[in-house]
């Protein structure tokens, strides 16, 4: 599972296989496609922060969209 978080301040991590990786945004589709490993199915869980503007989050799952990888958007537990 990869993973790719977007921090407050629109700073963009990607998680493939244990390694943290900080790319630009338009650095993140073409490291996707070095990295991933071609598979059936690969999902990719996404993370981002409460503050992050949801333009962002679709541009990213756009990302998958093109790549034909599924998308996960992971929230953070209710209190």
């Amino acid at each position: 599972l990869t993973t790719i978080s977007i921090t407050e301040d629109l700073r963009y991590f990607v998680n493939n296989d244990g390694q943290l990786t900080q790319v630009q945004f338009n650095e993140i589709e073409p490291f996707l496609q070095r990295t991933i490993v071609p598979e059936e199915d690969i999902y990719i869980s996404l993370h981002a922060d409460k503050l992050v503007p949801i333009e962002e989050v679709v541009k990213i799952m756009n990302i998958a969209r093109r790549n034909e990888y599924k998308m996960i958007l992971a929230t953070s537990p209710e209190k």
